[in-house]
């Protein structure tokens, strides 16, 4: 059964170590608040990027613009040094009107339509990703320039990533050599290695078992006489909502230390980031706009939903932390959405202090995979964002 936490109890024991109880305190405290309202906090960005670099010192950051792409978290991004994982046209024209160079693009995507790859090869991007024959064909109709393309690979794990990408993606081992020999039949080049464990992947292991593929595999492609200049160890890594997840250096110390004893000196390291960076940086704000006994519950129904921001509760199989004010008896409750649809629905067997029709509720941890797979169904309007630093 969900808990719904307190204000008052977030002191003694906060529901997650990235929340911020202060920001929390305050929205209690404000007057008249517009909900439902996404708070984007900066520091909070740069705080998770810093915090990623420290823990993966030899891998360069290209943040996952599929995450979540606000300009805020571009800009902080780029401003702090890092560069970018994009899977579509559009986020790259944002890129681009932001002011990043084409050269810190890498295209992840492993399928593309022509027009997308068009459209990405006019853009300036180089390097992109492939995992099976039918993609490397595409690359014969680019003779103007030599691009840069990456084999993606998967491992067999004991355990999967909340979101499998191994399931949809990703060649088998013996694959990779005869993919490589194929790249450089069209005149491209095989520039090197990626793999993708999934997102919100807890399993260290499943990282230690992609390096040990890539260093067996680097070395068979050299004795084929192919050079590997980059390894992409893709993103995944796990962010605390409502269950305890190792702190990020805790949980890269394995994995730097295998990349730095199984992938020789020389070869470009990067990583694509998503959740660990987008996550924290948002909070999101609702207002109960009615209520109802039902059924032996008390049910909330609030100014977003799951077809808004809780979209990442169907996408992203994500439950987020609640926060409430008041210390009156809990119900069982559910929390529902605006919507006029039954499956409109985000937690069911809540135990909350009861609330009143305008009372707030808050949600922390809402930055990445909501927003951006939301909707206006109904004609409702989105939260809008404000940024708070």
């Amino acid at each position: 059964m969900t808990q719904a936490v307190t204000v008052s109890r977030m002191v003694d024991g906060p529901v997650s170590r990235d929340v911020d109880i202060a920001l929390i305190r305050d929205l209690f405290a404000t007057p008249q608040l517009t909900t439902p309202q996404l708070l984007l906090s900066r520091t909070s960005i740069r705080r998770n990027y810093d915090a990623l670099k420290a823990a993966l010192p030899r891998a360069e950051i290209h943040y996952a613009v599929k995450s979540n792409n606000h300009r805020a978290i571009l800009d902080e991004v780029f401003d702090n040094g890092g560069s970018f994982d994009v899977c579509s046209a559009q986020e790259i024209d944002d890129l681009l009107h932001a002011g990043v160079e084409p050269s810190r693009l890498i295209h992840s995507h492993p399928i593309k339509s022509l027009r997308e790859f068009d459209l990405a090869v006019a853009g300036g991007i180089e390097t992109f990703v492939v995992d099976n024959s039918e993609e490397i064909e595409k690359l014969r109709r680019y003779t103007e320039k030599r691009l840069k393309i990456l084999i993606r690979y998967r491992v067999n794990a004991n355990n999967t990533a909340i979101v499998n990408l191994q399931y949809k993606f990703g060649c088998v081992i013996d694959d990779v050599l005869p993919l490589a020999e194929k790249i450089r039949e069209t005149g491209h080049e095989f520039h090197g290695l990626c793999f993708h464990m999934g997102s919100q992947c807890i399993y260290t292991e499943n990282y230690l078992k992609a390096i040990n593929a890539a260093q067996q595999l680097i070395t068979g492609l050299d004795m084929a006489g192919f050079n590997t200049a980059l390894l992409d160890i893709g993103g995944g890594f796990p962010v605390e909502y409502v269950q305890p997840i190792p702190p990020i250096d805790e949980f890269c110390a394995p994995i730097s230390q295998a990349l730095n004893r199984q992938i020789r000196p020389g070869i470009r390291i990067i990583c694509e980031p998503g959740r660990f960076i987008s996550a924290s940086p948002v909070t999101l704000v609702c207002s109960v706009i009615g209520k109802a006994w039902r059924d032996g519950k008390m049910w909330y129904y609030l100014d977003d939903g799951l077809y808004s921001t809780f979209s990442g509760i169907v996408y992203d199989h994500c439950q987020y932390p609640v926060v409430s004010e008041g210390n009156g008896r809990e119900l069982l409750s559910v929390l529902a959405g605006p919507t006029c649809d039954s499956f409109d629905v985000m937690y069911d067997g809540l135990m909350i202090p009861e609330q009143q029709i305008g009372d707030l509720l808050v949600f922390p941890m809402t930055g990445a995979y909501c927003s951006v797979s939301s909707s206006s169904f109904n004609s409702l309007a989105r939260p809008q964002y404000k940024v708070i630093d």
